[in-house]
């Protein structure tokens, strides 16, 4: 067993423990992320929104955005999925439907209109950096719009995920707007969300943030941490949830137990923004 699990319930217990004296700020929320849901871990991901669920923390992308506007409400959870990858509907129509929850998935339209082994090539490069062959493949447009059609909410994630901090003016124009333009095509209305892809500090900045702007109503991060209507609308907080950690991990992430060591992060973040 690693360090990491070792801790992870003890962790998990003070946290609670602290929490019960300083409470979540009532209407925040926090945006789970999640990329491919392979079948060796569809268990560990149907407990944990299940869980969620039970208890009613699960909100939809619309009450998220009602609540970075101001509205009021409870503490709550939105589930968010990056790439696009095919397993996410088979968890949309498995997992999510039957509670009747509804995500936000966040699509590469570029990655999408390729196919066989040119599919797979790019998404070996561009989202996995060389380091493991493709997974599996991302969802075509007919998955697309059965999700939306089953009231889920798409996001733009880049044109065929590309690193937005290492473009060019053009290139990061052809990666935003393009793909946002061929969403809107597609789909009949134009993708208020955006998540740029690796979701760091390293991998944005201010340029691609006015960019995304021009484009797009909200853009959630990879840095770790919870929203509400403080939180710029450019700088939204993702919580990545490692489905092959124990529960005690995965709640220490759901729950704001490591939000502590992003707090550098969120900052940068907040000041890019703020700068525009």
């Amino acid at each position: 067993m690693s360090l990491r699990e070792i801790l992870a319930g003890p962790a998990l217990g003070l946290w609670r423990l602290a929490r019960l004296v300083h409470p979540a700020e009532e209407s925040s929320f926090r945006i789970l992320l999640f990329h491919d849901i392979p079948q060796s871990q569809r268990q560990a991901f149907q407990s944990l929104v299940g869980g969620l669920a039970a208890r009613n923390a699960l909100i939809d992308p619309a009450e998220a955005a009602r609540r970075l506007g101001g509205g009021g409400g409870k503490p709550g959870v939105l589930l968010s999925f990056d790439d696009g990858f095919v397993s996410n509907l088979a968890v949309a129509e498995t997992v999510l439907a039957p509670l009747g929850a509804k995500a936000l998935f966040f699509v590469c339209p570029g990655l999408m209109e390729l196919s066989g082994e040119a599919q797979g090539a790019a998404i070996a490069a561009n989202i996995l950096r060389g380091r493991r062959e493709a997974p599996e493949a991302v969802m075509d447009w007919a998955a697309v719009e059965r999700l939306r059609a089953a009231g889920h909410v798409i996001g733009n994630h880049t044109l065929d995920h590309r690193r937005l901090s290492d473009l060019s003016p053009g290139q990061r124009a052809e990666q935003i707007g393009r793909s946002a333009e061929m969403l809107t095509a597609r789909l009949g209305e134009r993708a208020d969300w955006f998540a740029y892809t690796f979701g760091d500090v390293a991998s944005i900045d201010a340029a691609a943030l006015a960019e995304i702007g021009r484009h797009h109503r909200f853009c959630r991060s990879g840095v770790r941490g919870s929203n509400d209507s403080d939180t710029p609308p450019l700088a939204l907080r993702g919580n990545h949830v490692d489905l092959a950690a124990s529960p005690a991990w995965q709640a220490l992430a759901v729950e704001g137990g490591l939000d502590f060591r992003y707090r550098a992060q969120r900052c940068r973040l907040d000041g890019m923004v703020n700068g525009l």
